[in-house]
């Protein structure tokens, strides 16, 4: 199990750093095709597109590697017993929230099927199609969490 799991995480870490690196060349090309006087118009959107994918994969790996930023300074002066269901609580939340993008997130692909965006040939909802998987990898997570508490 745990040989899946290092796989899995190394498969994302890999997926977070073709995105940036692809987003990185794409940036350059707009900055450059716009340097010199003919703008490249798919540049911008795709740029959009894979921001919002590089930001929900960081967000699943973080989640993954638990390295989301957290505040402790109150729940460490807790009490062992208060502390333990705190941290409960906390990813309870966190799983709620995951549920909740998904929900809202496959919603969103699904109003945006039919709508195509505006300098490439794909549908709008491809923007959306990383909320409802984050969301879930999140619940997943948090769930997991809050098991080991």
């Amino acid at each position: 199990m745990s040989v899946l799991r290092a796989a899995a995480d190394a498969a994302l870490a890999l997926f977070c750093a073709l995105l940036l690196a692809v987003l990185v060349v794409v940036v350059a090309i707009g900055v450059l095709s716009r340097g010199l006087g003919s703008p490249v118009a798919w540049s911008d959107e795709l740029a959009r597109y894979l921001l919002v994918w590089l930001g929900f994969a960081g967000t699943m790996l973080a989640a993954r590697r638990r390295a989301h930023i957290r505040i402790e300074v109150f729940i460490d002066r807790l009490p062992a017993r208060a502390r333990r269901a705190a941290e409960i609580a906390i990813q309870v939340m966190v799983g709620a929230f995951g549920l909740a993008l998904a929900w809202w997130g496959a919603g969103l692909i699904g109003r945006n099927l039919d709508v195509e965006a505006i300098s490439l040939p794909v549908p709008q909802a491809l923007l959306y199609l990383p909320l409802p998987l984050a969301g879930i990898v999140l619940a997943i997570q948090a769930a997991a969490d809050a098991m080991r508490r």
